[in-house]
């Protein structure tokens, strides 16, 4: 009897302990823990501004025309879209990345995470480039008078484009700097369920953007055309022909100015995602933000003039969808 005792005693010590484990066990293993650090390698559509054709789109152009976005593709009282000479395109076409689920120019993006619970973490990720083009004088090529008549040829005059037998030009390279960056701030909350190692999550979470390009002219080479008139400071009486003067074939680089343009985002919303743990602190994922609103001011100037400025509102939902493989420690 004191034997079959003993044997129950022994079993109901073994027994309690095994029952009073939470159900959820593994998810110790698997699941972040307070104190915890987390870093993401995150592959997605690109969440800088646009930069296709090298941020040069948002320069103001130097033949006159007015400064805003677009091409002048004016056709009588035909709008396209991209703009003409009096309006300019859409800013959220040309400039802000929609990251729609279609968006075909991905990106890599690196993101960190520090759980303050069980639970609850704070989040920062971002990305940022440079680019420096430095500038290029253009090289004057020489025509030989080879079959040429000496007299229709101005000494004071060196044509971009030869004839085939002389020295042929080098193209100037405009001068730029271009900076894009992206930074977010975020909190989430990891869910627990029943899979021991899925985990999905809820989060808010804040952005800021910017994309700044800025030129320098080299010696360009160019000369202004034979029809052009200017005015004459040092005359100031009329007639008005009395102080115009011809300016035809002198060099255009007097009148060039440096430029450059800025475009600054600022944005938040809500971010869902799924993890999926492959071995302890180990972890797949996915995430996209249901919503998702970015302000976007864009500042292009040319030096010594008034600048302008032109704003985007933009609201998205699914925006920003993106794969994420890391490592939690």
């Amino acid at each position: 009897m004191l034997k079959r005792l003993s044997i129950l005693i022994m079993t109901f010590l073994l027994v309690v302990p095994a029952m009073a484990q939470p159900q959820e066990g593994c998810e110790c293993v698997f699941g972040p823990k307070a104190g915890q650090w987390q870093f993401n390698l995150n592959v997605g559509p690109g969440q800088f501004f646009n930069d296709f054709t090298g941020l040069y789109y948002m320069l103001p152009d130097e033949d006159g025309s007015a400064i805003g976005l677009g091409l002048d593709t004016n056709a009588g009282d035909v709008f396209y879209g991209l703009g003409n000479s009096n309006i300019s395109g859409d800013l959220s076409t040309l400039l802000v990345n929609t990251g729609s689920l279609n968006y075909a120019f991905k990106n890599l993006s690196v993101g960190a995470k520090y759980f303050i619970t069980d639970h609850i973490n704070i989040n920062l990720s971002g990305a940022y480039i440079m680019n420096l083009q430095p500038s290029k004088d253009f090289i004057e090529g020489e025509s030989f008078p080879l079959l040429k008549e000496l007299n229709h040829i101005d000494p004071s005059v060196t044509p971009s484009t030869v004839g085939v037998e002389d020295i042929y030009a080098s193209k100037a390279i405009l001068g730029a700097v271009t900076n894009r960056l992206m930074v977010q701030l975020g909190s989430e909350y990891y869910f627990n369920t029943r899979n021991q190692r899925i985990f999905p999550y809820l989060g808010i979470f804040g952005q800021f953007k910017m994309a700044r390009i800025e030129s320098y002219y080299p010696y360009t080479g160019m000369y202004m055309p034979n029809d052009v008139l200017a005015n004459d400071p040092t005359i100031a009486t009329p007639p008005a022909t009395a102080y115009e003067h011809e300016v035809a074939n002198e060099e255009v680089d007097v009148w060039l100015v440096n430029r450059g343009s800025q475009a600054l985002g600022f944005g938040a919303g809500i971010n869902f995602g799924i993890e999926y743990a492959l071995l302890e602190g180990l972890f797949i994922g996915a995430e996209v933000a249901p919503v998702c609103y970015q302000y976007t001011l864009l500042h292009m100037e040319i030096a010594g003039q008034d600048p302008y400025y032109a704003t985007n509102h933009n609201l998205r939902a699914f925006a920003f969808p993106q794969l994420t493989i890391g490592v939690r420690f």
